[in-house]
């Protein structure tokens, strides 16, 4: 099953990308649990469902919430029901890894030869006709990272690299490889090694180092992420990413998205100050 923002249905379908109906809203919050001895997963979520007559389908066991999973890395796909409006759901050792996508969703568990919602856009001549599994509603794709990968701290994704090359101040990052390489003149390399050292260098090299690199592979990645999937790097940085809520694509503000992978490096500005 592939459903994306493009999707379009002969049918009306509740989802922030359809606009088939004039109100109503169907989202779902997941929290995650890992067993890290384990391996074992759980998951707790939370649906919200403001449409009132699909919600009176559910209630009325004539339609079922749930989620289409997806983890690439295990091949693990299934569309699972989820307890309504809350619940909780394992998942064995194993099946989860690294990113995984759910996809909210809602259909139909029995024939609806006469469905009319006085919530569904007018283009809609109602009442409409619905088979059984008919979709009715699409929540936005949340996407999770299990695993170890996420912990990773950003910094070791990348590697300092003297460069005889470049004059003094400039900087270059060079994804192509298993680390990223922040490529400095010899002069900059050697402060770079000297704050280090220093109590207040965590601040400045944060700020005037992994900030603009960080800025600068997203904006790598927002412009074609396939090629880079093979690298070492790719993963955890990419769990980062899932882990703190950053989704790349083309529109993101790669400075908002790189303040969140580094958790406000600014901040420690202040110490500088009391220094």
């Amino acid at each position: 099953m592939r459903i994306t923002e493009k999707t379009r249905f002969p049918h009306p379908v509740l989802s922030p990308n359809t606009g088939d109906y004039i109100s109503g809203e169907f989202s779902m919050e997941v929290q995650v649990m890992e067993n890290r001895s384990t391996g074992s997963v759980t998951l707790e979520h939370t649906i919200t469902l403001t449409e009132p007559n699909i919600r009176t389908l559910i209630e009325s066991n004539k339609a079922s919430v749930g989620c289409f999973i997806k983890c690439g890395d295990t091949f693990f796909t299934e569309l699972r029901t989820m307890a309504w409006p809350s619940g909780v759901s394992d998942f064995q050792p194993g099946l989860l890894l690294n990113r995984v996508t759910f996809q909210p969703i809602i259909w139909l568990k029995t024939d609806m030869p006469e469905w009319d919602a006085e919530t569904i856009h007018p283009e809609f001549q109602s009442p409409v006709s619905l088979n059984v599994g008919e979709i009715l509603a699409l929540g936005e794709q949340l996407v999770i990272s299990v695993g170890q990968a996420k912990l990773k701290p950003i910094e070791s994704i990348f590697d300092l690299v003297k460069s005889e090359e470049l004059s003094d101040g400039e900087f270059k990052i060079e994804p192509n490889g298993e680390q990223i390489s922040i490529q400095v003149p010899t002069n900059t390399f050697n402060t770079i090694a000297l704050l280090r050292k220093q109590k207040e260098g965590k601040a400045i090299l944060l700020n005037a180092v992994y900030l603009p690199a960080v800025m600068e592979v997203l904006d790598i990645l927002r412009q074609g992420e396939d090629e880079y999937e093979s690298y070492r790097w790719h993963q955890p940085f990419i769990a980062k990413c899932d882990s703190k809520g950053v989704r790349i694509e083309k529109n993101m503000s790669i400075l908002r998205a790189a303040q969140l992978l580094l958790e406000y490096p600014g901040r420690h500005l202040g110490t500088l100050s009391g220094e």
